[in-house]
């Protein structure tokens, strides 16, 4: 490339998070990491589970599967729908906080069709450089955040343009339906005109990731080039933070009622004076905790952290949870459904468990009914994110369709109660 020459815009890509781990559990894509967090949890606390696709996950004890939790993606089943979807609708949720008295950057949503030169007169109103977002869908995703002029608008505009499923960083929840993707025809690479996007005020200063669950704040990490970018420097600042700025949380979390977990990003002047100093602006939030953050931050607290939401989420349901295990194992059953080539999933599969430390047993194949069922035992963590990866399809040549755990627990019996 020569030195002149500029690279396009477009969003920081969705870095997938570095585990430690063998080949094939070497990567967690940043859109299941709270999954499978949640899924390790669930196995910690010695529960059975069911996960589907989309990250469905279902964890409870015995055979009564109404009785326990459910997830999506990690979020919990007591996120209200209509409440998520508002959190994917930037404008309405905008104006849902501001009214609340949530400071929020200056914005404007516009078409794609007739938008462009209004976008362009609104940012040289507000003055450069801007941040420009799809008014629709995942939340801090695909988020151009310094436009500095003219041309750099274009050209964020014009990435806009593409059919968001074959832009290379969107990504969408498996329960949203707010998402405009289809293009006018089959063969069009084009999006429809009337997708939105968003041209914001581009606030200056510390950025910081503030993770609540149920009103209480549980994380703050400082992200000092955002969510998405490389973030060597970020740190876990909850014992830091002014006790204001933890009120402005708990704000926020009030202004946006059905929700059951919430990613809120803050711009402040500085984390640990008042608010009346650090004069914190709200810039996203999400009904998703979006922990690759804070195992960026903080990789060996995560599991901590999974195990202190996974409880929050069990407290609200009335459900007594005791402490995990301890134990560097657990022994579970498993059953796949759905797979294509029984024979040559199986031996994929102890191959790839062998690598990763798991010790994997198969007890029985139906090759007519694509189902196999069997015993692991390894760590959690491992094990979680093996069947996360066997349903996503990263492990197989083709994902399964169903994943079932049974626990095996010793003396004393599962830890679930009601």
């Amino acid at each position: 490339m020569a030195s002149d020459q500029v690279a396009p815009i477009r969003p920081a890509p969705l870095r997938a998070v570095s585990t430690g781990l063998p080949t094939p559990l070497h990567e967690c894509p940043s859109d299941l990491l709270d999954g499978w967090v949640m899924h390790a949890s669930a196995l910690r606390h010695d529960l059975n589970t069911l996960l589907f696709p989309g990250q469905a996950l279902m964890a409870y004890a015995g055979d009564d599967h109404t009785a326990g939790l459910a997830f999506a993606h990690g979020v919990p089943n007591r996120t209200w729908l209509s409440s998520a979807t508002l959190m994917q609708d930037k404008r309405m949720r905008r104006d849902i906080v501001e009214e609340a008295g949530v400071p929020v950057p200056r914005a404007r949503s516009f078409s794609l069709k007739r938008g462009a030169s209004h976008a362009k007169v609104f940012a040289a109103s507000i003055g450069y450089p801007v941040v420009v977002k799809p008014m629709l869908g995942e939340s801090t995703v695909e988020v151009m955040p310094d436009i500095r002029d003219e041309e750099q608008l274009e050209q964020a505009i014009e990435y806009l343009r593409k059919v968001p499923t074959s832009r290379e960083d969107f990504t969408t929840a498996s329960y949203a339906f707010t998402q405009l993707l289809t293009p006018r025809s089959s063969s069009s690479t084009r999006t429809r005109g009337t997708y939105r996007f968003m041209v914001e005020e581009r606030v200056s200063g510390q950025y910081v990731r503030l993770l609540l669950a149920e009103g209480r704040l549980f994380s703050a990490v400082l992200l000092p080039h955002g969510p998405w970018r490389s973030n060597s420097a970020a740190a876990e600042v909850l014992h830091e933070i002014h006790p204001e700025l933890r009120e402005f949380a708990e704000e926020v979390w009030r202004s946006c009622p059905g929700l059951s977990v919430m990613s809120a990003d803050v711009v402040v002047n500085n984390f640990t004076e008042s608010t009346a100093v650090s004069r914190p602006v709200l810039v996203d939030t999400s009904e998703r905790p979006w922990m690759h953050v804070q195992y960026l931050a903080s990789p060996c607290c995560i599991s901590e952290l999974g195990d202190e939401l996974f409880r929050s989420a069990a407290e609200a349901e009335g459900i007594d949870l005791a402490l995990p295990g301890s134990a560097p194992e657990v022994n579970v059953s498993f059953t796949w459904e759905g797979l294509s080539q029984v024979g040559e999933n199986v031996r994929q599969a102890a191959a790839a468990a062998a690598r990763t430390g798991i010790k994997f047993h198969v007890s029985s194949e139906d090759p007519v009914s694509g189902v196999v069922s069997g015993e692991m035992v390894g760590d959690p963590s491992r094990i979680a994110l093996f069947n996360e990866l066997v349903l996503e399809g990263s492990v197989l040549h083709a994902p399964v369709m169903a994943v079932q755990t049974r626990s095996n627990p010793g003396p004393g019996g599962s830890s679930f109660s009601r």
